[in-house]
């Protein structure tokens, strides 16, 4: 039952991959990829580590015949702009099917940890309301890191809860293997893990006083020892085993997050780092281009206002418009039914919110959608209770959360819940709601409705001639007649945009692009 719900997942997931446009980041992602597989290096962008950006590329580049040209680009020059549209469509679909590894992983865990915890029937349980969840949908569905890093931290979560119980050289190099192939795939991993696997360790018994025995001291140094050695090597294996310095000799780090005065122990310290020859420098160095990305800041909307700053409160409020109102309260009884059996999937969940609250980077949910497979295995406890009320309030619970998503399709992406139904782009825009991959559709809407070309602005990557929008870019104050089509993010973020925010659109392509056509007398209008 869990097979074929996976079998479900996927084909769900495929059925969007020619309806939406690669997304902002996409493109990005897959020619990175394709840069190590092409040319055996990895120059294009340190901030993301490589292993999900070379599952992404595989598929086009040995099926789909997809390759890089002089430049690191698939748009511009790239292939993408020199093929014709089939080839577009052919090798992104190959791109985005990539993901589906990470599905099976991420399904497989949810089904693991689940049947451990509460049984078979609350492992299939979860297993549906994961494959049922808007989120992991829509992340599925596209060449991005997302999903890969959902799945591997619960991969690595799930072995550094065995080990904390299970204390043994099993699941200490499993963990090793786990928490380095999560950190491959996102830096996030370094964030959530690390403070999650102390907890468990913390908390589980072996690592009570009575345990202190000096013998048992002794094997636990050793497995910590094996633990970073692993880590290690895999690690500097992901990144081809390559040796340098993230700067030159002579160079200095330039960038947003600030190390303080120069006798500083921080200046010091990154000072020496970066100038040293050292194993897997480009790991440290995208480290680095994260933390001075954070600390710098992000352009980012919660609530109608905008700010580079972020607010604590952004993750919370996007988990309560995103995710689907029977999951919480799947999640909530599952809570209640299992008691202390829901302390790992529970601890998981504050931990990876908890860290996301300070992050400067308030750009979409998916920075904390490893919270959705705990979520479906948390909520899996209410159904097995053994109260013949309570497992009927489960079914009917869980039929209402898969009617919301099936009801969602395609636009699993751009899904909000009730609470904030019909006014999503008020509340949340980026890529929570529009992520760029309208624009194709826009071209279907034109043709159809004998549009010749539009005032456009839009919010992402693509080429929009290459997808049958013609047109020019709009400028803010133009008022002039004719047609302009517009993405909710920049309707709401940009500010010279103010006068058009509260104009009807004639028409909404999708769920994220605005379409409004002005009159003659619209020319003459005042702000």
């Amino acid at each position: 039952m869990a097979a074929v719900l996976l079998a479900l997942f996927a084909g769900r997931v495929a059925l969007t991959y020619c309806v939406f446009n690669d997304t902002f980041d996409e493109g990005v992602h897959i020619a990175a990829g394709l840069e190590i597989l092409q040319r055996k290096a990895y120059t294009f962008e340190a901030q993301h580590p490589p292993l999900g950006r070379l599952v992404v590329a595989v598929l086009p580049y040995y099926f789909g015949g997809l390759r890089l040209g002089r430049q690191i680009q698939l748009w511009g020059h790239g292939p993408w702009a020199r093929g014709d549209l089939w080839f577009f469509w052919k090798t992104l679909a190959l791109a985005r099917a990539g993901n589906l590894l990470f599905a099976a992983i991420l399904l497989y865990f949810v089904y693991r940890w689940s049947s451990m915890l509460f049984g078979g029937w609350a492992a299939v349980a979860a297993c549906l309301l994961a494959a049922c969840c808007p989120n992991l949908l829509a992340h599925a569905g596209l060449a991005t890191l997302d999903l890969g890093a959902a799945a591997t931290v619960l991969m690595a979560a799930y072995f550094f809860w065995r080990w904390s119980r299970e204390p043994g050289w099993r699941y200490c190099l499993a963990s090793a293997v786990a928490f380095s192939l999560a950190v491959l795939v996102k830096f996030s991993a370094l964030v959530f893990l690390p403070p999650l696997g102390a907890i468990y360790f913390l908390t589980a018994r072996w690592t009570r006083a009575e345990s202190l025995r000096p013998a048992a001291l002794i094997n636990r140094v050793g497995r910590a020892g094996a633990f970073v050695m692993m880590c290690f090597f895999v690690l500097w294996a992901g990144y081809g085993f390559e040796v340098g310095a993230v700067l030159p000799p002579g160079h200095r780090f330039a960038g947003g997050y600030d190390f303080g005065p120069t006798g500083r122990r921080p200046n010091v310290v990154l000072h020496n780092i970066v100038s040293r020859t050292l194993p897997a420098h480009l790991l440290i160095e995208g480290v680095m281009e994260v933390a001075n990305h954070n600390a710098g800041g992000h352009a980012s909307f919660l609530l109608g206002h905008v700010s580079a700053r972020g607010w604590w409160y952004y993750f919370p409020v996007a988990v309560a418009v995103k995710t689907t109102l029977p999951m919480l309260l799947l999640v909530a009884l599952g809570i209640a039914a299992a008691g202390r059996k829901a302390i790992g999937p529970l601890l998981a969940v504050v931990v990876i919110v908890g860290v996301s609250l300070p992050a400067s980077i308030n750009i979409g949910i998916r920075h904390v959608l490893a919270i959705y497979p705990f979520f479906a295995i948390l909520a899996s406890a209410a159904f097995v209770t053994g109260r013949r009320a309570l497992t009927v309030t489960a079914l009917a619970l869980a039929a209402w959360h898969a009617g919301e998503s099936i009801a969602a399709h395609p636009d699993y992406l751009a899904y909000f819940n009730q609470l904030a139904r019909g006014r999503e782009e008020r509340i949340l825009v980026d890529s929570n709601l529009d992520w760029g991959q309208d624009l194709a559709r826009l071209g279907e809407y034109m043709r159809d409705h004998h549009i010749d070309s539009v005032r456009l602005r839009y919010f992402g990557a693509s080429n929009p001639h290459k997808l049958g929008v013609a047109g020019t870019p709009l400028a803010g104050e133009d008022r002039s007649p004719g047609w302009i089509a517009v993405s909710v993010t920049s309707l709401m973020m940009d500010g010279d945009l103010l006068w058009l925010r509260e104009r009807p659109p004639a028409a909404r392509v999708g769920q994220s692009i605005r379409l409004y056509y002005l009159g003659p007398e619209a020319a003459g209008s005042r702000p």
